[in-house]
């Protein structure tokens, strides 16, 4: 088949690819839209659609010590694991353009995290720190969420260190500078917006997993998911409901500021070569 042909043949597809594309999406965002009017639901359980809209359950939310226990906690885990996920992912993404030896291993063990369920990571870490005598807690969590966020945080500096031409770290050796003085001075602001991209991810992966937040979490140390968790089997109260809508907010503002940080620089290189050309 030659490319005319299979152009053509794309063509005629596309209608029903767009559509098929369209039936998904409402598919994936409708049960979140569902989730909206829930929250301002006056009812006493979960009821869709809802008698009548009230504030109630944002206000309980907001006031109950227990919510607010679960967000501070998740937060301090999520931002610890982010900034472990930070170093260890950075640091790898630029120490394997370096390596003679061992490189594909240690791209290898970076990204297997991506692939394996995070059910079987947390077993492997329960068991692991009960053989060392230890046992399972806020600290393994963190371990746990910084393992699934440093493979993104490599991923995204890798791709921007593909970005930056080698001539300027070899013009800085030449000039006698230094690995660390090239790497302080020239590597890491280029890729500062690609560090600063995934670390949001990174933040947002680690406050919002579920899995390991409960099978790790100690008891009364409960992060925000497995809070939601631990109430949706007991009450299933609209306050599920308004959390959920919290949280989809925050998820807005880090996919915004995400943009935000990646797009500006994408931005000011476009009109640097339109001011060229």
């Amino acid at each position: 088949m030659t490319d005319d042909e299979l152009r053509t043949a794309f063509r005629r597809l596309s209608p029903w690819v767009n559509g098929a594309g369209v039936l998904i999406a409402i598919f994936l965002i409708a049960p979140l839209l569902a989730i909206l009017p829930i929250a301002f639901s006056a009812d006493r359980y979960l009821t869709f659609p809802p008698s009548g809209l009230s504030t109630r359950w944002l206000t309980e939310v907001f006031t109950s010590s227990d919510w607010q226990a679960a967000f501070t906690q998740s937060l301090s885990t999520a931002g610890t694991a982010t900034v472990i996920a930070v170093v260890a992912g950075t640091g790898a993404a630029l120490a394997l353009p370096r390596m003679r030896h061992g490189a594909r291993l240690l791209r290898t063990a970076m990204l297997a995290p991506m692939v394996v369920p995070p059910l079987v990571l947390a077993l492997g870490l329960y068991l692991a720190i009960d053989d060392l005598g230890g046992s399972a807690g806020i600290r393994t969590l963190i371990l746990g969420q910084a393992t699934l966020a440093a493979p993104l945080v490599c991923l995204s500096v890798s791709a921007g260190l593909a970005k930056i031409d080698p001539a300027l770290s070899r013009a800085a050796r030449s000039l006698g500078h230094g690995w660390p003085s090239v790497l302080l001075r020239v590597e890491l602001p280029l890729v500062a917006r690609s560090i600063a991209g995934s670390a949001v991810l990174s933040f947002g992966l680690c406050f919002d997993e579920s899995v390991l937040s409960y099978y790790l979490s100690p008891p009364g140390e409960e992060t925000l998911p497995t809070l939601l968790w631990l109430e949706a089997g007991q009450q299933a109260s609209p306050a599920i409901a308004a959390v959920s809508t919290l949280v989809m907010g925050m998820a807005v503002a880090l996919l915004g500021l995400m943009v935000l940080l990646t797009g500006t620089r994408s931005t000011r290189t476009a009109k640097s070569k339109r001011r060229m050309s």
